[in-house]
C-alpha cells in the first residue's frame, strides 16, 4: 500500500477579487508530493506558482478545493493553527536572507527555536548543529555584515532546518547569488534532501537550478502545464 503524500492538493483553487476583476490565481489544481521528494515549481510571472507555495507554506489558504499537509486538512486550519504547523513543521528560504543585522550566525538560528521557548542550552546546541550542516561552524559568532551573500543564505538555511521539518519550502533561494555560490547552495539542499530525507519543494525560474531537482512541475494561467521527473529519479 502506497504511503500517503506530504502534501496533497485536490482540485485546489485561489480566486482574488470579484466579478469582472476576479482572476483565478490556482484553478483546479492537483498535485501529490511525497515525502522526500525535492521539487521545482517554475513558471512566468502570474502562472500561479507562488500562490501554490504560499499554500503549501500555509501562509494562504484555498478558495475552493482541499490542502492536505501530512493528512491534516491544512486549508481549513484558522490563522492561529496554520502558525503552528508551520512553526513545527515547516522550515523556509527566501531569496533574501532575511536574518537580523546585529545578530550572530547562531543567534540567528536559534529564531525558531526561540518561538517553541525551548531552553537556552538547547537551543544553542542545536543551532551549532545546523550550522556545522550547512558548513559554518566556524562562523557561528559573526554577524550578517561579516558574512558573504553565499554564507548568509546558509545562515539562512541553518535556521530553516533546526527544527528539523517535514519540509522544506525554498522560494528562489539562489536569485540574489552569483553562479559560483549559486551551484554551492543547490549542491547543499540536494545533499540536505539525499543524506536526510527532507523535503525540499523549491520555486525558481532559472533551468539550471531546477535542474537540480527530482521533479518538475511547470505552472501556467493557474494550471500544471507539465509534471516531469529527471530521468535519472524515473
Amino acid at each position: 500500500m502506497a504511503a500517503a503524500p506530504l502534501i496533497s492538493f485536490d482540485r485546489v483553487w485561489k480566486t482574488y477579487g470579484m466579478g469582472e476583476a476576479q482572476v483565478n490565481a490556482l484553478a483546479g489544481v492537483d498535485l501529490a508530493v511525497q515525502a522526500g521528494e525535492f521539487l521545482a515549481i517554475m513558471g512566468p510571472s502570474g502562472s500561479g506558482k507562488s500562490t501554490a507555495m504560499n499554500i503549501i507554506g500555509c501562509l494562504d489558504t484555498p478558495t475552493r478545493g482541499t490542502y492536505a499537509f501530512n493528512g491534516i486538512d491544512a486549508g481549513r486550519l484558522d490563522r492561529g493553527r496554520r502558525a503552528v504547523l508551520r512553526n513545527r513543521f515547516i522550515g523556509f528560504v527566501f531569496q533574501g536572507y532575511n536574518l537580523l543585522p546585529r545578530t550572530t550566525a547562531v543567534e540567528n538560528v536559534e529564531l525558531p527555536l526561540v518561538y517553541r521557548s525551548a531552553p537556552a542550552r538547547e537551543r544553542r546546541e542545536l543551532a551549532l548543529e545546523a550550522l556545522r550542516q550547512v558548513g559554518l561552524e566556524g562562523r557561528a559568532d559573526h554577524t550578517p555584515a561579516e558574512l558573504s551573500g553565499g554564507q548568509q543564505q546558509r545562515v539562512a538555511i541553518a535556521r530553516a532546518i533546526v527544527t528539523r521539518p517535514a519540509l522544506l519550502v525554498a522560494d528562489e533561494p539562489t536569485g540574489n547569488l552569483d553562479t559560483a555560490r549559486s551551484h554551492e547552495i543547490m549542491e547543499l539542499l540536494t545533499e540536505l534532501n539525499r543524506e536526510q530525507g527532507l523535503t525540499v519543494l523549491m520555486v525558481t525560474h532559472e533551468a539550471d537550478i531546477a535542474g537540480y531537482a527530482d521533479r518538475i512541475v511547470s505552472f501556467l494561467d493557474g494550471h500544471i502545464v507539465s509534471d516531469s521527473l529527471k530521468a535519472e529519479a524515473a
